[in-house]
C-alpha cells in the first residue's frame, strides 16, 4: 500500500512487533558522541598514569646494559604491562557503560536475535545497489559530510585561536610544552565531542520522526490488525453460540434435580429446587424462553418433576433472578404456595 494511505499512528501491537524484531528507533550518533567525550574525560585524567608508565619502562630498557637487557627486559616488560592494563581496564569498562546506557536510553532494553538472522535480499546485488542509491543512503552521506566539514572547521577555529601557544611551546621546557600541547588536545576533543553530541541529539529527533512516519498503518491495516486481536465477527458470534449451548447443556443437568418448573404455560419456564436442609431460599437451577423453556418442561416431564402453570408468577420471576441465584424475598409466598401445593399432591399420591 501506497505510503500516502499510511495515515493512522501505529498500534501498540505494531510496535511490540517491530521492537521484538529490533526494529526501533535509534541514532548511533549518540553513542559515538558519548564515547569520544567520555574518553577523553577518562584519558584527561589517566593519561598521566599512562604516559608515566611507558616512559618508565623506556627509561628503565634504556638505562640497562645489553647482557643486563636479556636478563631484565622480560621482567621490565610484564611489569610495566600489567600497570598499564590496570590503568586502561576502568576506561574500557567505563566506554562499554557508556556505549550500553546510550542505546537503552534510546529505546530501552532490546535483546534479540531476529537482526542477525541470515536474509537472501542482504547478499542480492539489486537490492544492495537499490539500498546504496537510496534516498536514505544520499541523505546519510550528505549528512556526514556536513558534520565532517563544521567538525573540522571548529577544530581549525580553535587551533588558529591556540597558534601562539603553540609556537610558545618551542621556547618552554619539554615537559612544560607537551602538557600545554595536551591540554590543547583535550581542549579541541573536548569541544568536537560537545559539538557532536548536539548533533546526534538532533540526528536522534530525526531518526524518531523518520521511524514514527515509517512505521504509520493504513486505515484498513488498523481494522485487520483488530480483527487479528479480537477475532472475526463471525469468529465470536460462533464462540459465544457455543458457549451457550454448553450453559444451556449444564442447565439442562440440572433441571432433574429440581422440586417444580413454573411455566406460562410453554413460553417461559422456571425451574427451582429447594431442599430445606441445604436451601435458605428456592434456587433457580434453569430458566428460559421458547425453544429453551419447552426442552426445560420435556426434560421435567421426563424426571418426574412436578410441571406448574403459573402465567403471571413466571413473568414476573423470570426477569428478576439468575440461574443459580436464591429467589427475592417478595416471591417468596408465590412461590412457597407452590411448593406447598407440589408437596400435598405428592402426599395425596402415596396416600
Amino acid at each position: 500500500m501506497a505510503q500516502e494511505n499510511k495515515t493512522e499512528r501505529a498500534t501498540p501491537y505494531r510496535r511490540r512487533k517491530l521492537r521484538e524484531e529490533g526494529n526501533v528507533a535509534k541514532s548511533v550518533e549518540i553513542a559515538t558522541s558519548l564515547t569520544v567525550l567520555t574518553a577523553s574525560v577518562v584519558l584527561f585524567f589517566t593519561g598521566a598514569l599512562i604516559f608515566k608508565e611507558v616512559v618508565g619502562f623506556l627509561l628503565a630498557v634504556s638505562g640497562m646494559r645489553p647482557f643486563e637487557f636479556s636478563l631484565q627486559a622480560g621482567g621490565v616488560l610484564r611489569e610495566s604491562f600489567l600497570n598499564t592494563v590496570k590503568v586502561l581496564v576502568p576506561f574500557f569498562v567505563i566506554t562499554v557503560i557508556v556505549v550500553i546506557a546510550a542505546h537503552v536510553a534510546q529505546f530501552g532494553f532490546v535483546f534479540t536475535f531476529k537482526p542477525l538472522q541470515f536474509k537472501w535480499e542482504r547478499i542480492n546485488p539489486v537490492e544492495g545497489l537499490k539500498r546504496i542509491l537510496s534516498l536514505t543512503t544520499i541523505f546519510e552521506l550528505s549528512k556526514n559530510s556536513l558534520k565532517a566539514f563544521l567538525l573540522f572547521g571548529i577544530a581549525l577555529f580553535v587551533v588558529k585561536e591556540s597558534a601562539d601557544l603553540i609556537l610558545g611551546s618551542a621556547q618552554v621546557p619539554i615537559v612544560e610544552g607537551v602538557l600545554l600541547l595536551v591540554n590543547l588536545l583535550f581542549k579541541v576533543v573536548l569541544i568536537l565531542g560537545v559539538v557532536a553530541f548536539l548533533i546526534a541529539l538532533l540526528d536522534f529527533a530525526y531518526k524518531r520522526w523518520e521511524y514514527e512516519r515509517r512505521i504509520r498503518m493504513s486505515r484498513q491495516e488498523v481494522k485487520e490488525e483488530l480483527k487479528q486481536l479480537e477475532g472475526h465477527p463471525e469468529v465470536k458470534a460462533r464462540i459465544r453460540a457455543r458457549m451457550r449451548e454448553m450453559a444451556r447443556g449444564r442447565m439442562m443437568a440440572e433441571v432433574p434435580k429440581a422440586s417444580v418448573v413454573i411455566t406460562n404455560p410453554v413460553h417461559i419456564a422456571i425451574a427451582l429446587r429447594y431442599d430445606p436442609e441445604k436451601d435458605k431460599a428456592p434456587v433457580v437451577v434453569a430458566k428460559g424462553k421458547g425453544v429453551v423453556a419447552e426442552k426445560i418442561v420435556e426434560v421435567a416431564q421426563r424426571h418426574g418433576v412436578p410441571v406448574i402453570r403459573r402465567e403471571e408468577l413466571a413473568r414476573t420471576l423470570y426477569p428478576a433472578v439468575r440461574v443459580g441465584e436464591e429467589i427475592p424475598p417478595e416471591f417468596y409466598r408465590a412461590v412457597a404456595e407452590v411448593i406447598a401445593f407440589v408437596m400435598f399432591r405428592r402426599r395425596k399420591v402415596y396416600v
